[in-house]
């Protein structure tokens, strides 16, 4: 029968085999570290709290394995990058959805297409004669077919229904006279 102490012996004072020991246990305490270093850089972007990353990093540290298990576990769900794109993308729809169209007179929401603020009867769209496409009574041409307007409609006022009231005594005068 074989001496297996002294196989064994033989096998293990071989250098190249304690070279590719001595390589995996290098390699394993550089994975050790890097799974150390990426736990604690994973939770610095995960939380504001200063301390937490490194406690987090010495729980790995402690625990190994099962450290990095438990951290995966008990870790937030988003990174601050992601919470805070995810609020400024919150903010832009809350904000377009405020963004509504007003009457300039009373400040009523009205609709994108109302020729007439319902509530005080500002006139806020008129139609052009030639192409019948709505736009804003202060303009003097129509930009969709550039039919230039020999008087402005000046029935946009910031008076409300007290302006609107005197410019149809003002049509009354005219064709009273």
């Amino acid at each position: 029968m074989p001496d297996l102490g002294a196989i064994w012996t033989q096998f293990t004072s071989n250098a190249l085999v304690q070279f590719t020991v001595r390589f995996g246990l290098v390699y394993l305490f550089f994975i050790y570290l890097a799974m150390v270093f990426w736990v604690v850089r994973d939770a610095q972007q995960r939380t504001e709290n200063v301390i937490m990353p490194y406690l987090a990093g010495l729980m790995v540290v402690v625990l190994n394995l099962p450290g990095l298990f438990l951290y995966m576990i008990v870790r937030p769900r988003e990174t601050l990058a992601d919470a805070y794109e995810r609020q400024l993308a919150e903010e832009s729809l809350l904000a377009e959805a405020e963004q509504r169209v007003v009457c300039p007179t009373c400040h009523e929401r009205v609709q994108e297409d109302y020729i007439l603020c319902p509530t005080c009867r500002t006139r806020l769209k008129r139609m052009c004669p030639s192409c019948a496409k709505l736009i804003r009574p202060e303009w003097s041409i129509c930009p969709y077919c550039a039919k230039d307007f020999d008087e402005r409609d000046w029935t946009v006022h910031a008076g409300g229904k007290a302006a609107a009231a005197a410019g149809s005594r003002d049509a009354t005068e005219k064709i009273g006279t």
